[in-house]
């Protein structure tokens, strides 16, 4: 392949005595990693460019130099170039831009190139990597180089990349626990001002700023059996020059660079190099009878509002019996950071909104986190100084009953509206009290013990299971189609566990919302305890069921009372139990929608009883007029 094939056309081009700060805001702009030089806007020859490498060597925003005075001449690429002379340019002189010319004597500017581009022209012609995993490309040489830790100085890792060559790095907790915790590249030094610590200011080197206040947050991770396709991809997209090798811990034990990649697919595996024999799980294909198709709100309402065997008799518990008068608030215009922190502090799932006058205006759960989050893109993309508000993702669309209101009718305009908290109103509309989905279990198994059994209240079928290598964003669409907020978690021998939403809104978001295409990068946290300290991280592989689950050793039985689910999910902390008949087979999950939807069924079954009657005694109303009138 030749270079011209893969160059495209630079963003941002500069004449010589352009300052060197007005590069860099339009490079930031553009977000372009390469300021091609010109000779001027007619001829359009190439004189020299500038990297962000050059850029950041500048450490102060008030000096006067010029494109020119830290301007390359060397190495340039002539379009003829076949892509794997190109790349040994790249990799001899450490660069990961290059300006592309028609010619060494007439060096017209056609375009540049980067590793980047690279990647995605091999993707795109359809070429497949010779080394086909991690493992036979990753870097383990002097590996503590490409390594930081979140309080080390900007000032080393600026020294680094700019005299070592180096262009981009993994954060780890600490040099003793190597879990990586963020990546910190040029792109951050050139987007932030920490990197400015005023070394040609006549007062001297200043106190500077620590890499974890430019870091990115969060950090993709492979493993040495993933694919090298995947990877590719991931880089490509978003320009990550550096990504951590880890091993069944979570510690690094080498990195993949952007080098790495572009040699797989050009050169193969690296000399002494073999292709690992286990492989790195993947999404086991859905049947199609376990495909999940969109369906409306109202489509859904009517799901799980369907006509069933059900108690005639209310529980005799009204809204103000279990209302609570108050409920931890956060500001409309907190971050959705600032919400997270305080479910945690507080140890709840569900925070009122506030407006700046007070006012109530809408409800934060873990839930509404999970359903919106995806839409703005993983965490890891987001830079710390960037700020997502409450508002993205609260629910403003609450039930309001009134004291009296039966529970039973409470859930069913939860379930209508798909909220987890309901607002108690006085005569006048003024909220007096707050009732969330866990106050109504909590009713509900203060009164119903012995009553109502598990395979009264639990979905039929096996809508409830999911196989550990479905892919999350199937189970998370299974979920929202089938008003669940819990799944069992089957590999066709034993249960492994359950999926539990109130566990899921800060482990992966855009796998639910935004579809397969977009599943390969997913915010990871562990779920059991201790493994928290080793970080977050990126997974660069589609998600599974099985990296979210909640590991659970615990079922009920279909003739159990369903108080005993209910007691089992608050002592292990999850929305739902598997279900398991006498004879093994497991039957699927009771969870707590499955109540709030029981709940709601007896609403709507006492409803129509009272509109049966209603219509009696009207019937009977108009036959004894006809009797009286023909008297």
């Amino acid at each position: 392949m030749k270079v011209w094939e893969v160059a495209r056309k630079p963003r941002v081009v500069v004449l010589p005595d352009a300052f060197i700060m007005d590069v860099r805001a339009r490079m930031r702009y553009n977000e372009e990693g390469i300021a091609v030089i010109i000779n001027d806007p007619i001829e359009e020859k190439v004189v020299g460019y500038l990297t962000r490498r050059e850029v950041i060597q500048v450490t102060s925003h008030l000096t006067n130099l010029r494109a020119k005075d830290l301007a390359l001449d060397w190495p340039i690429a002539t379009k003829d170039m076949e892509l794997e002379e190109v790349y040994k340019l790249m990799v001899e002189h450490k660069v990961d831009y290059m300006p592309v010319v028609e010619s060494r004597d007439n060096p017209k500017l056609v375009g540049v190139v980067s590793l980047a581009d690279m990647i995605k022209a091999l993707m795109a012609a359809g070429f497949e990597p010779i080394a086909e995993t991690v493992a036979e490309v990753m870097t383990t040489e002097e590996l503590d180089k490409y390594l930081t830790t979140p309080d080390e100085p900007v000032t080393k890792v600026w020294s680094d990349f700019v005299y070592r060559g180096l262009k981009g790095k993994v954060v780890v907790r600490s040099r003793e626990e190597p879990y990586p915790v963020g990546m910190i590249s040029l792109k951050e030094f050139l987007e932030s001002s920490r990197w400015f610590f005023h070394r040609e200011s006549e007062h001297g080197l200043k106190t500077v700023a620590k890499v974890k206040s430019i870091m990115i947050r969060g950090a993709v991770v492979a493993t040495p059996e993933t694919p090298i396709s995947y990877v590719a991809r991931v880089m490509a997209e978003n320009e990550f020059p550096v990504i951590p090798v880890v091993d069944e811990s979570g510690k690094v034990i080498g990195v993949v660079t952007m080098e790495d990649v572009v040699r797989a697919y050009l050169l193969g595996a690296k000399p002494g190099r073999v292709r690992p024999a286990k492989k790195a799980p993947l999404p086991k294909p859905i049947a199609p009878e376990e495909r999940v198709t969109y369906v409306t709100r109202e489509q859904l309402v009517q799901q799980v509002l369907v006509a069933k065997p059900a108690t005639e008799e209310l529980m005799g518990v009204t809204a103000k019996d279990i209302m609570r008068s108050e409920m931890p608030a956060i500001s409309i215009n907190d971050t959705v950071e600032h919400a997270r922190r305080e479910m945690i502090r507080r140890k709840t799932n569900y925070l009122i909104v506030v407006d700046e006058q007070g006012k109530i205006v809408g409800v934060v759960s873990k839930w509404s986190m999970l359903r919106a989050l995806g839409l703005k893109g993983p965490i890891w993309r987001r830079r710390i100084h960037d700020r997502l508000f409450i508002d993205y993702i609260m629910d403003t669309d609450i039930p309001r009953v009134k004291p009296d209101t039966p529970i039973e009718m409470v859930a069913a305009e939860m379930v209508k509206k798909g909220a987890e908290v309901a607002f108690v109103t006085d005569d006048k509309g003024n909220i007096i009290g707050f009732i969330t989905k866990d106050d109504i279990i909590d009713a509900f198994a203060k009164t119903q013990a012995g009553r109502v059994l598990v395979e009264n209240v639990m979905t039929p079928g096996r809508i409830g299971i999911v196989h550990p290598h479905h892919s999350l964003y199937h189970v998370v669409q299974k979920m929202k189609n089938f008003y669940l907020d819990a799944l069992t978690v089957y590999d066709g021998s034993r249960v492994l566990g359950v999926v539990s939403a109130n566990r899921l809104p800060f482990v992966a978001l855009e796998d639910a919302t935004t579809g397969i295409k977009s599943r390969r990068l997913i915010w990871v946290r562990k779920l059991v305890r201790g493994a928290a300290r080793k970080g977050r991280y990126v997974k660069v592989l589609p998600l599974l069921a099985m990296d979210v689950m909640v590991p659970l050793n615990v079922t009920v039985s279909p003739k159990d009372d369903v108080v005993k689910a209910i007691e089992l999910m608050k002592q292990h902390n999850v929305d739902g139990i598997p279900v398991v008949d006498e004879e093994g087979r497991v039957l699927g999950v009771v969870c707590k929608n499955d109540i709030l939807r029981e709940l709601a069924r007896t609403a709507r079954l006492r409803e129509a009883m009272a509109a049966a009657k209603a219509e009696a005694e009207s019937k009977g109303g108009e036959k004894r007029e006809k009797v009286e009138a023909k008297a």
